[in-house]
């Protein structure tokens, strides 16, 4: 077997790269290919278009664009009504040097749907109804004279002071590696992270096996010391006042001190301690975790302090051990943690631990990060809660050697054209709502404050009875769900900004004029040497009297599936993963019954509306990944995927949940398909985007070829231009993703070909293909050996349920 004839290479080769760069303009952010699979199971009715909501600011998605006056209907809707919200977004924010002007009723910042009367120079609250006067630097505001927060611009930077310290990192390094060669690339990662620090930042160094050392590295001798503390018991504040007789030593900005680091860094050793045959090395993980918090504490106290661990493998001595030295004692596993086995028993000491560590840099404003090279399980799950909480980032590879490692590496220590570092750091995060909705909680990688207000709701989702979240560490892709009900208080009626003189934040709730609800996120956080408050104002549209099936037009499924997925990892934390998945189910049910056209008692009525129409695939997704089940992964497996989930945008957690699917063929251009078992033909190569691999899956066709040597043959430069343009989308698909995924290119017969066969639709199974096309592969595409249900049975016990709703 050959590829066809180089008939018309050049014709072909150009069709290879016009294919790759449509492709490349579609990529996964909107997924209208998955109704082809829906179409031939539900029937999708057209819909009339809707008029268009007020548009929100690029940091802003909701669940629904519109929602009801009325609290009872509100639930009547199913999924709550929530948004997912970027604070360092970049798109439509201004920035400005001076602080916000805040109003006396509320506390919320003055903002563009303000009523402003030029007049008395007084502005009126959107949010409170509370009219406040301007400050007299105000006063020569006019309708030809307005400050940047009156011109248009929904967000907001202000630059509350300037000239505070910078960003102090300790680094926490595992010396209890493999090999000398696993030494070698882990420093290499090390140098590779420090070079990417500003001259401003400051440093320390911390390394641990079997004990702690805090190098000394602003010291005056030319042999920097280490002061040495036992790996057995956590090191407080009090161990490091009493070890480190003068701190300052210990640490250093980049332009001073650079050369001693490196010097530090080249002599590092193996960890010298013995280790006994069949037994696993003392790692003391959690005592160098506690050192380095501890010596942050003295240094850098409220400041933009970060904790970033290199770990090569599990803690088994001290605080936060997870297993104890000898191999013959397997680590733990989701069934050891639920059944509280022996294996398990180490497990809730450990996470006490960590809440503990949590509690004292969340109270100090900074955030763990963990870089992770190891084979086994590290520590993960206990390590969840301190990691979550202050806002922390997880790297986790193989080996140290890993490309896609040193890729993230240098994205998490991105700067901006100035070369200043691209994050926030010690973050609080405060809503302010008008008094016709509430805030009833938050989901992301934060933890509540406690701060009471009158915007609070009665009920909770995820993190909820307050109206303050902290967190220590944003970047621009760290992302808030936050969820909202509505209260029995009217919205306010306005289109734009009243006229001059017009009283603030008056109701008209004449006839066609449409109501809105106003929220304003106001992030406070420490940049660039800088204290900056960052203010997002969002109105929403209110549905009154409700009408549902107007109502949905205004549904954003992709926004809702995340917001969903972050209420359904949330609740994996304290209820049996079944119950969730069961919760899930009633969700999809009842959103289907409410807002499908169909005629009682009869499934093959059933009509979905479009909006709504990928939401029962993307929740069947869900259902089948690695987020909710958790047989074939460990502990420490789950919790890093769930912890990504927390903190990535909207774009992002789709391709998480419904990983995107392309199929490329010398027959045709590039098209993006279901992801469906049906779509492996033997002569086109698959491209899965998982997020955290890009894969590239040859046809048996395609892989015979490959292994004849046709690729590298003159006479088949078509064959090979065509696998290149599927390389290069590839790339460019790898080349903007934080974390980096793996690129992987695989036949039908390798080992990794597996990722493609657990993410697809098992439509063709050797159940249900066995009888009537014979063998493995006698069908069209390929069988997929598994007890799992498909899409189309799924969708069948959907509509059959959804129907007998009342």
């Amino acid at each position: 077997m050959s590829p066809e004839e180089p008939c018309d290479r050049a014709e072909k080769t150009r069709e290879c790269h016009v294919a790759a760069a449509y492709c490349s303009k579609a990529r996964h952010y909107s997924f209208p290919f998955h109704c082809y699979l829906l179409k031939r199971q539900m029937s999708v009715e057209p819909s009339s278009p809707a008029p268009a909501p007020a548009i929100p600011p690029a940091a802003i998605r909701w669940s629904w664009e519109a929602y009801p006056a009325n609290r009872i209907d509100g639930t009547r809707v199913v999924v709550p009504l929530g948004c997912l919200y970027t604070p360092l977004d970049p798109a439509g924010c201004v920035n400005v040097a001076y602080p916000p002007l805040r109003c006396s009723g509320c506390t919320g910042a003055l903002n563009s749907f303000c009523a402003i009367d030029f007049r008395s120079k007084t502005w009126g609250c959107p949010l409170c109804s509370v009219r406040n006067a301007f400050p007299p630097h105000y006063a020569a505001i006019a309708e030809n004279s307005l400050p940047a927060e009156l011109v248009g611009y929904n967000t907001v930077d202000y630059c509350v002071k300037q000239g505070l310290p910078g960003p102090v990192f300790v680094f926490v390094v595992d010396t209890c590696v493999d090999t000398a060669e696993e030494l070698t690339n882990l420093k290499d990662c090390l140098r590779l992270s420090i070079d990417r620090l500003p001259e401003y930042a400051a440093i320390a160094l911390i390394t641990y096996g079997t004990t702690v050392q805090v190098h000394e590295i602003n010291g005056t001798t030319d042999f920097p010391r280490s002061i040495v503390f036992r790996g057995s018991s956590e090191v407080t504040t009090e161990h490091i006042k009493k070890g480190l007789k003068h701190p300052e030593k210990f640490f250093g900005l980049m332009s001073q001190c650079e050369f001693s680091v490196a010097s530090i860094i080249d002599d590092l050793q193996l960890d010298c301690w013995p280790v006994a045959k069949e037994h696993r090395p003392m790692r003391c993980t959690g005592a160098a975790l506690s050192a380095a918090a501890s010596l942050l504490e003295i240094v850098a106290p409220q400041s933009s302090g970060h904790v970033v661990a290199f770990v090569s493998g599990v803690c088994t001595e001290g605080p936060g051990q997870v297993v104890v030295l000898p191999k013959e004692s397997m680590i733990r596993t989701h069934h050891d943690i639920q059944d509280k086995t022996a294996a398990a028993g180490l497990f809730p000491a450990a996470q006490n631990f960590y809440d503990s560590l949590m509690r004292r840099m969340v109270g100090l404003g900074h955030p763990l990060h963990v870089v992770a090279a190891c084979l086994d399980q590290w520590g993960a799950a206990e390590m969840k809660t301190a990691i979550q909480a202050t806002g922390g980032v997880v790297l986790a590879t193989d080996s140290w050697k890993r490309e896609p490692l040193r890729i993230s590496l240098r994205q998490f220590f991105k700067r901006h054209p100035d070369g200043t570092l691209a994050m926030g750091t010690n973050v609080t995060t405060e809503v302010v709502t008008s008094p016709s909705w509430k805030v009833t909680g938050a989901i992301a990688q934060c933890i509540g404050t406690g701060k009471r207000s009158g915007c609070i709701a009665d009920s909770e989702i995820g993190y909820g009875g307050t109206c303050q979240w902290a967190t220590c560490f944003l970047d621009a892709k760290s992302t808030f769900a936050f969820y909202f009900e509505t209260s029995n208080t009217p919205p306010a009626s306005t289109t734009n900004q009243p006229a001059t003189g017009a009283s603030a934040g008056s109701t008209n709730t004449s006839k066609g004029q449409p109501q809105f609800r106003y929220v304003q996120f106001i992030t406070k956080y420490f940049a660039t040497g800088a204290e900056r408050i960052r203010v997002t104002t969002v109105r929403h549209l209110v549905q009154d009297p409700t009408n549902f099936p107007a109502l949905a037009q205004y549904f954003d499924q992709e926004a809702a599936s995340v917001l969903m997925s972050r209420i359904a990892a949330h609740k994996t934390d304290t209820q049996p993963v079944i119950d969730v998945l069961r919760w899930l189910d009633r969700i999809v049910i009842r959103l289907v019954s409410r807002f499908g056209d169909y005629t009682k008692d009869q499934p093959l009525t059933l009509k979905l509306n479009p909006r709504f129409a990928n939401f029962p695939v993307f929740m069947f997704h869900l259902r089948r990944s690695a987020y909710m089940q958790v047989f074939n992964s460990s502990p420490d497996e789950t919790a890093i995927l769930r912890l990504l989930l927390l903190r990535a945008d909207s774009s992002d957690s789709i391709v998480m949940i419904h990983p995107a699917l392309y199929s490329y063929s010398m027959q045709a251009p590039p098209t993006p398909v279901p992801l469906d078992v049906s779509c492996s033909q033997p002569d086109n190569v698959l491209l899965l985007d998982t997020f955290f691999e890009v894969l590239i899956h040859h046809g048996p066709t395609i892989a015979a070829w490959r292994q004849a040597g046709y690729e590298t043959h003159p006479d088949f430069a078509h064959f090979k231009a065509f696998l290149d343009s599927v390389r290069e989308q590839a790339k460019s698909i790898a080349a903007d993703r934080y974390p980096a995924p793996r690129l992987l290119e695989v036949g039908p017969l390798d080992g990794d070909a597996r990722i493609l066969m657990n993410r697809i639709n098992p439509s063709r199974t050797h159940n249900n293909q066995a009888g009537a096309a014979g063998a493995y592969g006698g069908a069209p595409g390929e069988l997929v050996y598994t007890d799992d249900a498909s899409l189309q049975t799924f969708m069948d016990h959907l509509k059959r349920l959804a129907v007998q709703q009342q």
